[in-house]
């Protein structure tokens, strides 16, 4: 020991290699450390009091000393605390029982929305439909002029649709009707050998509506077409009422109410009985016993004849749906936004939803 140093620090020189060899944990380390080199009370500490009051000319041999058994401590501490650490990681290797099964990784699933969008289009598939899918950035021509809707028609405006700046003409589009009226043009010249046109067009689609719990700028539709002779509001009826109980139940009723839409004449909304209390009156159907979900109706004249089908020998309906809508309404879900907020205790909750 350095002659500079009091004589008691000689003597916890002597004790602390037994008391750090004593320390089986990291606990005991701990506290052995802070009697040796802590910042208050310590061995250490008691000496940076005396080098204080030291004379002058003895302070910077002393402070060397102090130093060097300092170092010595701390070094002689962290070596004992890898030792303890490493030992700790080698008791619970030990300790693992090897006859278990090995951890499984967790097992990814489709996002809840699209999983209802897949099922939406395997109610239709037997029916003969098939899936028709098209760009997300579109035209006027198809997100409007092919539907009927009017260039001062409100939708057709920048406070309801985003429209590219770098590319007049192009915007977002706010349905995925577009798909329908690229799929007729596509499939007019083969129709007579078709014998018709059946299809459903599912995806996103962008309007400019404020994010709340019932809105968002990006949401889902699953729209559906039929075109062939003599199609009427009958053959619409009787599909929407087989989609719909496939859906819900075969108890589901369903009924039609007039309403307007630019590419359909006549339009009609259609609700189905409440699945979540048999039409005796709920929350969420508001006690009618109703639902809203969905808008359809007979293919306007105007969209045929824009897609070169003669509209004097072909007729057909169409439909479509949000697919949040129906999301939130078969999980009682409250908030729109807890779809697209990945949290992942939410989107287990929602393995249901199929």
């Amino acid at each position: 020991m350095d002659p500079l140093l009091p004589p008691e620090t000689a003597e916890a020189e002597r004790a602390f290699p037994q008391a750090l060899a004593a320390c089986r944990d990291l606990d005991a380390l701990l506290r052995l450390k802070g009697a040796y080199v802590g910042r208050e009370g310590s061995h250490v500490a008691r000496l940076m009091d005396q080098l204080k009051a030291a004379p002058k000319e003895q302070k910077r041999d002393l402070g060397a000393a102090i130093n060097a058994l300092k170092n010595t401590w701390e070094e002689a501490l962290k070596a004992r605390q890898a030792e303890l650490e490493e030992a700790r990681k080698a008791a619970k290797t030990l300790a693992w029982d090897r006859t278990l099964p090995p951890p499984q990784p967790a097992r990814g699933a489709l996002h809840p929305l699209n999983r209802l969008m897949g099922r939406l289009v395997d109610v239709f598939r037997p029916l003969g439909f098939h899936v028709e899918e098209g760009p997300e950035v579109e035209t006027e021509e198809h997100n409007f002029d092919g539907l009927n809707i009017p260039a001062d028609h409100p939708a057709r405006g920048s406070a309801d649709t985003f429209y590219l700046a770098a590319h007049p003409g192009q915007l977002l589009r706010t349905h995925t009707s577009p798909v329908q009226v690229r799929t007729l043009k596509r499939l007019a010249p083969h129709i007579h050998e078709a014998g018709g046109i059946r299809f459903l067009a599912p995806g996103r689609v962008y309007r400019k509506d404020e994010i709340d719990p019932t809105h968002s700028p990006m949401f889902h539709q699953v729209e559906g077409m039929l075109v062939g002779h003599g199609i009427g509001m009958q053959h619409l009826k009787g599909t929407l009422e087989y989609a719909l109980r496939a859906l819900f139940g075969p108890a589901t009723e369903i009924r039609l109410r007039p309403s307007y839409f630019p590419f359909v004449e006549p339009g009609c909304e259609v609700d189905v009985s409440c699945p979540l209390c048999a039409a005796k009156g709920c929350r969420v159907c508001k006690g009618s016993g109703w639902v809203e979900i969905l808008g359809a109706g007979l293919i306007h004249p105007n969209v045929l004849d824009f897609a070169g089908i003669d509209a004097n020998e072909w007729s057909g309906w169409a439909f479509g749906m949000g697919v949040e809508r129906m999301a939130m309404m078969l999980s009682q879900t409250p908030d729109l936004r807890l779809f697209f907020e990945n949290d992942q205790r939410f989107l287990t909750a929602m393995g249901g939803l199929d």
